[in-house]
């Protein structure tokens, strides 16, 4: 057996030993604990933050692949969801169900996903992807069951605005100390890192407006939202920048629409003042960003060329080239796709040598890339599940409109929905720490969704201040 097997065998060991054993562990005790499963649930929120190699494991690893992933990938998160699931299968709560609402909805679309992998020029390349998809629906099941009362809002609340508060401080670092200008926290790039950012921070804004948050929270919450404004700001990227911005304009509104208060006037006069501040400080960089872009020859021309291949793709494929494939059909020595941006790049002049062509760069568009790699099945079942995610957070804000929960799934609502826009030109959706908030969020969505149809009153409904603690009745 070789160096490299054996090291394949440890991953695999280490990997059984955390999903069979650890994790079913600490579900057990989870169920006899119920502060040690909301603190595992607020855990649970910040981990999208954590440092790649802290996260994530992967056997089989194929470091030189541009795809999605690039091995087998097992997942903290993944492990903390189990834990969760069975926590609330050991101690079930008021209508539990095993199986949250939109469970069959993702798997259908994972497994007409893999309908494309019958054309996939590398299967295992798409069995990979298949395995990373379909496990992580353990994120969005062990965080529907976790959340299940009003103090599990407020600890995952914290954890977000803590969180949000450390990574800036971590940006910071890499800014003023490490020297480096486009920031990217413990992301692997900038892109991902912001768009996570205002995904966290836009249900913070909306809460901290609602009139039964005590001052510490609101203003813990709002400091979170600063710390999102910062590192965007540092990391350059302009359309994280409009969407937080149109996401906190949106959450505002609708907190004005539930009526005028005091609190709401100072948070949007702080707010208006600290834009101003913000923008002031931020010119110079992004004057600098726009120079530097005019300054490339048709810089943002890719795109459209790498979207063309993308329609190559599914007019060849319409089932789809293959998942996690892109990466391989578009490169040589498969030239069928490769000519494209070669007859592109020799249009500007530029000389065209094979080498450079050898590892060719995914399309940035999240939904060009479901489009050519799982076809027609798979791009219209994760249309699906997006949308009816945004119909229960619509559902879940109507319901609770004046209360913390129903400021907080407008809140989630509106972060979605603006995640889902983005990813016309950003595909991060695609990579594990968004995808894993995602669904987080999504779980959460379901939650409310689930308690929305219950015949009895939920522990959601009263106000923060007003609900009595209490634990949650013991199966008999």
């Amino acid at each position: 057996m070789t160096a490299d097997a054996i090291k394949e065998f440890i991953k695999l060991a280490v990997v059984c030993v955390i999903y069979l054993v650890l994790a079913p562990g600490l579900g057990v005790y989870l169920s006899r604990n119920r502060f040690a499963e909301r603190l595992t649930l607020a855990i649970m929120v910040s981990m999208p933050s954590w440092f790649p190699s802290k996260l994530t494991l992967m056997v089989d690893s194929i470091e030189f692949y541009r795809g999605h992933t690039k091995g087998f990938e097992f997942s903290i998160i993944v492990a903390t969801g189990i834990a969760l699931c069975v926590s609330a299968a050991l101690r079930p709560w008021p209508g539990y169900r095993p199986r949250p609402p939109g469970f069959w909805f993702y798997l259908l679309y994972c497994a007409l996903a893999c309908v494309s992998l019958v054309v996939a020029p590398n299967k295992v390349y798409g069995l990979m992807a298949a395995w990373k998809f379909t496990s992580a629906i353990l994120i969005f099941v062990g965080a529907y069951h976790a959340f299940q009362d009003e103090q599990d809002l407020l600890w995952v609340l914290r954890s977000l605005a803590i969180t949000l508060i450390v990574q800036a401080l971590v940006c910071l670092k890499l800014r003023f100390l490490d020297g480096r200008w486009q920031v990217h926290g413990w992301f692997e790039h900038q892109n991902p890192m912001a768009m996570w950012t205002y995904m966290c921070a836009i249900p913070l804004l909306s809460v901290a407006f609602a009139p039964q948050i005590k001052r510490g929270d609101t203003m813990l919450f709002l400091g979170g939202v600063a710390a999102t404004a910062l590192m965007i700001l540092l990391s350059v990227s302009r359309g994280a920048l409009a969407a937080f911005a149109i996401g906190a304009a949106i959450v505002t509104g609708m907190a004005f629409l539930r009526g005028i208060t005091l609190k709401k006037c100072g948070i949007s006069a702080l707010g208006a003042c600290g834009a101003v501040a913000a923008a002031t400080l931020a010119l110079n960089s992004l004057i600098a960003r726009i120079h530097e872009d005019s300054s490339r020859e048709n810089p943002e021309d890719l795109r459209p060329i790498l979207n063309r291949q993308s329609l190559y793709m599914l007019r060849d494929s319409p089932i789809g080239i293959g998942w996690n494939n892109f990466g391989i059909v578009n490169s040589l020595p498969n030239d069928k796709y490769v000519v494209v941006l070669m007859d592109w790049d020799a249009s500007r002049g530029f000389r065209i040598i094979d080498e450079m062509y050898m590892a060719g760069p995914l399309t940035e568009s999240l939904f060009w890339l479901v489009l050519s790699e799982t076809g027609y099945q798979g791009f219209v079942s994760y249309l699906l599940f997006m949308g009816i995610t945004l119909w229960w957070a619509l559902r879940g804000m109507i319901k609770y409109w004046k209360t913390p929960l129903g400021y907080f799934i407008g809140g989630v609502l509106v972060a979605l929905a603006l995640t889902y826009i983005h990813g016309t030109v950003e595909r991060v959706l695609s990579q594990t720490k968004n995808m894993s908030a995602w669904l987080i969020f999504c779980g959460f969505a379901a939650r409310v969704q689930t308690m929305r149809r219950l015949p009895f009153p939920t522990f959601f409904y009263p106000p923060i201040e007003s609900t009595p603690r209490r634990e949650l009745p013991q199966p008999a």
